[in-house]
């Protein structure tokens, strides 16, 4: 027997609302693709721990001599990651407080500012803290950081070989890549367009004709995935047609090396650091490389141990790597260094904490709620369906209409 024409209506609504409700749950922003990703708390969890934290600080191969850079790797971590305020400012409060380490060293002993042996990557790095967690760089150690790197601008190369200055545009002391760039994130973050010229310019002068980056400084010609991802970042702040166009072509470059695996190729094999890298890169141009960036998440959760820190390497020696658990902390949340940000003066409210995150983790769990609404909603719907049959209708009536649902 036919329904009832408002019986029809409820059923295909009943219809309707579970099928949004299984195409909702199984979109990628679902549960089941967020478990493909990094868990941040458990990697923060780890980084912060007593045993890796100590005093507002990290502690590596040499016994009671700080880590100075790794310890602002972790900072920087957990600043992208927003998961610990507390332990960033244990450390941010170590490193402005000029503190000594175990063994009497301070930050400013490390960077070597103040002296001829003042390392322009090492205050870039320390400088790019200050101005991530809303300090003034200025004032940041008992000392003008900006100041110091901006005196540290090469004006031509160094007469010989082993000098401090590679050429014109180079940061004395800074033999890497990834330090030229961190100068001028650091740099223009503080407004130094004009100080910046000519390091910009000398970063530019060292990228391959493929789109990629070396590694060392001078420049050997090899291409790295970790130094072109941070020098896009670099140029990602740079307003020049000339760095858009080396943006795209090291992103289209970057993507071109990904392995079957989500993974990238380190120095020692497919690296945790390199993806994490090649995440924060890619995510300038988040919905063109998409699927890229995707699999790179999943690649790092596989690498990610019981205790929430990660391998240094896919296949490699098991077990968590401090240094490459901050790099995949940071890469996973997307967020670029020239453009993370974390005030620390008011504390971080919940409104700056989600718009932070270059992902964001609202999304798969409101899509989840979304999904057990609906699927109540209809749970419901049917339930005074039946009610209303049963009262309303003939008892074999409704067992006719009961008989086609279940068919």
């Amino acid at each position: 027997m036919p329904l009832p024409a408002a019986s029809r209506l409820r059923f295909r609504l009943a219809a309707f609302l579970l099928a949004l409700t299984a195409g909702t749950a199984l979109t990628p922003a679902s549960a089941a693709t967020a478990s493909r990703s990094p868990n941040l708390a458990r990697a923060t969890a780890y980084l912060d721990s007593p045993a890796n934290l100590i005093g507002g600080h990290y502690y590596t191969s040499f016994p009671h001599v700080a880590d100075f850079g790794l310890t602002i790797d972790g900072a920087l971590a957990l600043a992208a990651s927003d998961k610990d305020i507390l332990a960033l400012k244990n450390i941010a409060g170590f490193l402005r407080g000029d503190k000594p380490d175990q063994s009497g060293k301070t930050v400013n002993y490390w960077s070597g500012i103040g002296t001829k042996f003042a390392s322009g990557g090492s205050i870039a790095k320390e400088a790019l803290l200050a101005e991530v967690i809303g300090d003034n760089p200025h004032q940041f150690g008992g000392k003008d950081l900006i100041a110091a790197l901006d005196a540290t601008v090469c004006p031509s190369a160094s007469p010989g070989s082993g000098g401090p200055c590679a050429g014109s545009g180079n940061y004395r002391y800074a033999t890497s890549v990834f330090d030229q760039a961190l100068g001028i994130i650091a740099q223009l973050r503080a407004g130094q367009v004009t100080a910046a010229k000519a390091p910009i310019a000398y970063l530019e002068g060292l990228r391959n004709t493929d789109g990629s980056f070396p590694s060392l400084i001078p420049p050997g010609h090899d291409r790295d995935i970790d130094s072109t991802a941070m020098a896009v970042m670099a140029l990602a702040l740079v307003r020049t047609p000339q760095a858009s166009s080396d943006i795209e072509s090291g992103l289209a470059w970057i993507a071109g090396q990904q392995q079957g695996s989500g993974g990238f190729h380190g120095v020692a094999g497919i690296s945790v650091n390199s993806a994490g890298l090649a995440i924060q890169a890619l995510s300038l141009r988040a919905s063109q490389y998409r699927s890229q960036i995707r699999l790179a998440l999943a690649f790092l959760a596989s690498e990610q141990n019981p205790d929430g820190g990660f391998n240094a390497y896919a296949n490699g020696q098991p077990g968590s790597d401090l240094r490459a658990t901050t790099q995949a902390v940071s890469g996973a949340t997307g967020i670029s260094f020239g453009t993370l940000s974390r005030d620390l003066g008011p504390g971080p409210g919940p409104a700056h904490r989600e718009a932070a995150t270059g992902h964001g983790s609202v999304l798969p769990w409101v899509t989840v709620s979304l999904a057990l609404a609906l699927a109540i909603i209809l749970a419901v719907a049917l339930f005074v369906w039946r009610r209303r049959s049963s009262h309303q209708a003939p008892a074999g009536h409704a067992r006719q209409t009961q008989d086609r649902i279940n068919s």
